[in-house]
């Protein structure tokens, strides 16, 4: 499981709360060093979601996750030897 930086516990919109693990993008994704929002897991009570994740801060509404950028993607698709120089060009 990666570690992530902290984690919220947020109501889903539908009277259940859901908790979020945030951190960034690892390397190897396209999104890499992004910020990133991961569900984790769905409880019936905030009081519920906080007994099985203590660390984690309850919010009163949904927590926006920063949006990501596509611009270091190239405009075109490639072949696959493009692509394999573009992602890892010391390969």
């Amino acid at each position: 499981m990666q570690a992530f930086h902290f984690m919220t516990i947020e109501p889903d919109g539908y009277g259940e709360f859901n908790v979020y693990g945030w951190g960034v993008y690892e390397r190897t994704s396209v999104l890499a060093g992004q910020q990133r929002k991961a569900y984790l897991d769905s409880f019936p009570t905030a009081v519920e979601a906080l007994a099985a994740y203590p660390k984690a801060d309850v919010h009163g509404g949904q927590v926006e996750a920063a949006p990501v950028s596509l611009t270091h993607l190239p405009d075109r698709e490639m072949n696959a030897y493009e692509e394999e120089r573009y992602f890892h060009p010391n390969g």
